[in-house]
């Protein structure tokens, strides 16, 4: 409406504008209704177009096409420089962007080198106190970066001489570009799934010439996404869940009508060696499966929309859907439409030959990112939206492997952060660390250290591991946000990160957020010292 009595002005020099048509004051469409303001000029000349409203007001438009008389199918305006007149409070970025202290920088990265340099028994001390004499001689008014750069080379030497990190020579890990949908619920969904990726080995990753490869690209010949593996506890066998990518999904208007989504549109288990042989799909049906890790026993526990509209789950209620591959399912409260179903996923195991369905868990709400606990119980996320605000419960808990005995681990009643997202036990302790994570965004944010000890409740159980990064949503936007940690102890870590903006729910078009797509490439892989909190680059891929 804010548009509705649009001016197209018309110039030769960019300075004398004419008007050339006036808008009748009728709202119109455009991207949502295919219906845009088409006006029609009668073959007018001008070199330049201009846009506006009268009064004081603003203008909301998605794109503005000019097409000539002479061929009405090139639109001009495409890839041609435009430029606002005036603006409103949200036309400028209110980031405000600090010029680097590059010698303050420099002291503090010579400091942490030192640091490095005892503990790790290194011969560095006469590089960085050559460095210290060369900031402190450095003329007045001459930029220390190149210092810098020097300094901070060494520190990346230094770290990367870490014990924990010469204990193996190879990482496993995924590259996976982000589904179309930020939500902590629907990036699960293999119809939200963009297709990119695989399952990788990075030999050599503390050189200077590490090598990934893909084990994958034999296997999975169709566009597809894959999601979280894990390693079999002999380290031959990967588990993780992959979906195929149809391009027409996401727009699909009734995901609710099975009929409508193929089958391996759903997230499903697979097993394969680590030399990308002997590939086995364990699940099947028109139910999303993922999330995979292996159990001491022998079976693998995972997550599943395969708990249905049952009223009573377990075993029964677990292979009906293998004999009925296409049950509906149950959706969470706050859902959306038929375009946008959100199916309830909970915790379910299955034999290490995709055998013997078992529903483990009757709760009727999410629960997530599952992790064997050091006793062997599982220790996952589940959000207790009953009879309370929907937002800040999404708590840690932990139950056995047959599904008996759920306990509170941490954060029933703390409201900050909203989620406690992919726990991981710490090796040779018994604190865990969890992604600290938002509501209406996809997993990432801060990196928290839980002593469940100290409590179960509160901020004393915890440290925030990432202080620079707010907890997302519930205390604000992080322009940078951390990822699916790995601990080798109670400060070192392998983890993703990466600085990809306020990213919260929805996709281009949804109107309710500013809704922002995640990055196909916003994340890489990195080692993290919690102690200097600094980090090191260990992969990345620019595509």
């Amino acid at each position: 409406a804010r548009a509705a009595r649009i001016q197209v002005q018309l110039s030769d020099d960019g300075h004398a504008f004419r008007e050339v048509y006036r808008h009748t004051g009728a709202a119109f469409g455009g991207v949502t209704d295919n219906k845009p303001l088409t006006v029609d000029l009668k073959g007018q000349a001008g070199r330049f177009v201009r846009l506006t409203v009268p009064g004081k007001n603003r203008m909301h438009l998605d794109e503005v096409e000019v097409f000539a008389a002479a061929d009405p199918q090139r639109n001009l305006a495409l890839h041609q420089p435009a430029d606002q007149c005036s603006l409103s409070t949200w036309s400028v970025a209110h980031t405000r962007v600090k010029d680097v202290d590059w010698a303050a920088a420099t002291r503090e990265t010579l400091s942490v080198c030192a640091k490095l340099n005892t503990e790790h028994a290194a011969d560095a001390a006469s590089a960085i106190q050559r460095l210290r004499g060369t900031l402190t001689a450095l003329p007045a008014g001459q930029s220390a970066e190149p210092i810098f750069g020097e300094a901070r080379r060494l520190q990346r030497q230094l770290a990367l001489r870490n014990p924990l990190l010469r204990d193996f020579d190879t990482l496993l890990f995924t590259k996976r570009v982000p589904g179309s949908y930020n939500h902590m619920s629907d990036q699960y969904y293999g119809w939200w799934s963009k297709p990119g990726g695989g399952l990788y080995l990075l030999r050599g990753f503390t050189g200077d010439a590490p090598v990934e490869q893909c084990i994958t690209a034999d296997a999975f010949k169709e566009p597809g996404s894959f999601l979280r593996p894990t390693l079999s506890y002999d380290a031959k066998k990967v588990l993780f869940a992959w979906c195929r990518h149809y391009p027409h999904l996401a727009a699909e208007k009734n995901k609710l009508d099975k009929a409508n989504v193929p089958e391996d549109a759903f997230y499903h288990l697979f097993e394969l060696n680590l030399d990308g042989t002997g590939l086995r799909q364990l699940t099947r049906g028109k139910y999303d499966d993922f999330d995979g890790r292996y159990l001491p026993d022998g079976r693998i526990v995972f997550l599943s929309t395969r708990r249905g509209q049952a009223l009573q789950v377990g075993r029964a209620s677990a292979a009906r859907t293998v004999t009925q591959p296409d049950m509906p399912d149950s959706y969470v409260r706050c859902g959306g439409g038929p375009e946008r179903p959100v199916a309830v996923y909970t915790l379910h195991t299955i034999n290490a030959d995709g055998s013997d369905l078992f529903a483990i868990s009757p709760f009727e709400m999410f629960e997530w990112t599952p992790e064997v606990a050091h006793d062997g119980s599982i220790l996952y996320s589940r959000w207790d939206y009953v009879d309370r605000d929907n937002m800040p419960y999404m708590g840690l808990w932990s139950m056995r492997p047959d599904g008996t005995n759920a306990q509170l681990v941490y954060k029933n009643y703390t409201k900050a952060p909203h989620a406690t997202f992919e726990p991981k036990p710490i090796p040779g302790s018994h604190k865990i660390v969890f992604t600290g994570s938002a509501h209406h965004a996809q997993t990432m944010g801060s990196l928290v250290l839980l002593d469940p000890r100290a409590g179960q409740e509160g901020s004393e159980p915890i440290t925030r591991l990432t202080p620079e990064v707010v907890f997302p949503e519930i205390e604000g936007w992080p322009l940078t946000s951390y990822a699916s940690p790995w601990p080798l102890s109670e400060r070192s870590y392998l983890v993703a990160w990466g600085a990809e903006g306020m990213l919260v729910e929805g996709r281009p078009g949804w109107s309710r957020w500013h809704a922002v797509q995640r990055p196909r490439n916003g994340m890489a892989l990195y080692h993290y010292d919690a102690a200097t909190r600094t980090r090191e680059l260990l992969w990345s891929d620019d595509a």
